[in-house]
């Protein structure tokens, strides 16, 4: 008994946590109508950032890509129309199909595969990325410069990002 007391005292507010739970899924079960939550309800982007109040999100990921170079370019995409090119001053993502406001910003994460210490493989990381971004036409350049400002491919994640409706008020 003493054990079974002392358990009970160790685990006293998970206990509490695992009641509050189930007495709001309790409530949940028997005070919303029967089949008012289904299939239609909880497919994919049913919330949307129009969904929100204003004031409750202020941006969304409207697009998102990740970038590997391996020789060639392996892309994995929030959708198939998103195309890569290499260009003279780098490399060109061009979302075929989509287009984003003047509003939205591309958000460029590098993966750090440059050549640790140049051709040596000594000393820091040496390299940068520079992007521009034109919603609008669907296309973001993005260049991977070594220390000595030569062209170095680079692997990269990307988000596309945008302001919600309303968030952009000013005077709130």
């Amino acid at each position: 008994m003493t054990r079974l007391l002392a358990h009970a005292r160790r685990n006293a507010v998970a206990y509490l946590a695992l009641f509050v739970a189930l007495g709001g899924t309790s409530y949940a079960a028997f005070s919303l109508p029967a089949g008012s939550v289904g299939a239609r309800q909880i497919q994919n982007r049913v919330i949307t950032p129009t969904k929100f109040a204003p004031n409750s999100i202020a941006a969304s990921i409207r697009a998102w890509a990740q970038l590997v170079w391996a020789g060639a370019w392996n892309v994995t995409a929030s959708s198939s129309d998103v195309e890569v090119a290499t260009t003279p001053r780098g490399e060109m993502v061009t979302w075929r199909h989509t287009r984003f406001a003047r509003n939205c910003m591309a958000s460029v994460t590098p993966q750090v595969n440059f050549v640790p210490g140049g051709p040596t493989g000594h000393g820091s990381l040496d390299g940068f990325v520079s992007t521009s971004f034109d919603g609008p036409s669907g296309r973001l350049q993005i260049d991977g410069l070594a220390i000595d400002g030569t062209h170095q491919v680079q692997s990269v994640t990307v988000l596309i990002v945008c302001p919600s409706p309303g968030t952009q008020k000013i005077g709130r």
